[in-house]
């Protein structure tokens, strides 16, 4: 399962707004989607910007068969 940064980055309003948002540098987001990555700090801070937004639905996974029910 992988976490989809770049559309909680775009449905954010882009880098920079999301940036602004948290108070940091715009370079933040990007290093996020450079590394495949981002923290559990930075997914709080999300959340006390953005309160109404699912993180659930950014999990994307790759089925293999073997889905548990």
């Amino acid at each position: 399962m992988n976490f989809d940064i770049s559309s909680l980055i775009t449905d954010c309003g882009g880098s920079r707004r999301l940036a602004d948002d948290l108070n940091v540098s715009y370079n933040v987001p990007y290093g996020w989607l450079r590394r495949s990555f981002i923290s559990s700090t930075y997914l709080s801070a999300i959340k006390e910007v953005h309160p109404n937004l699912d993180l659930n639905i950014y999990f994307v996974g790759e089925t293999n068969g073997d889905e548990r029910t």
